[in-house]
């Protein structure tokens, strides 16, 4: 098996798609002709589809009732420099929800809300034994 990705169940997804693309610097990949999703990625998304983000209307597929909070998970994005790409989700418009810093296992991280409440945690690059 193979894990195919994270999908935002929004009420606006151009806001949404707008955010990452500014906070994150993530870059469509593919958006569907009416407006209801959109994929992003950060450039190896057309080679590890499982990189990529999906933002899509909640109305899209029937019987999915409209979120009224975001779940308990976190978007984790992986860069060197987690302090600037920090600012950079502030600056779009995120909230605080972890300001820099370094966890006990070594990594220096830190976390922000996206517009929908989505808790987007900015990590440095770290090795999985």
């Amino acid at each position: 098996m193979r894990f195919g990705g994270v999908t935002l169940m929004v009420s606006d997804v151009a806001a949404t798609a707008s955010f990452y693309a500014n906070a994150f610097g993530l870059s469509q990949v593919f958006a569907d002709p009416d407006g209801t999703f959109v994929v992003l990625g950060s450039g190896v998304a057309e080679e590890q589809p499982a990189s990529a983000l999906t933002i899509e209307h909640w109305r899209k597929i029937e019987n999915y009732a409209r979120p009224t909070s975001p779940g308990g998970f976190r978007v984790l994005l992986e860069h060197e420099d987690v302090d600037a790409v920090y600012d950079s989700a502030l600056a779009a418009g995120a909230t605080d929800a972890l300001p820099p810093t370094i966890r006990p296992w070594g990594q220096k991280v830190a976390a922000v809300r996206d517009p929908n409440g989505v808790i987007v945690e900015i990590g440095e690059p770290i090795a999985y034994r």
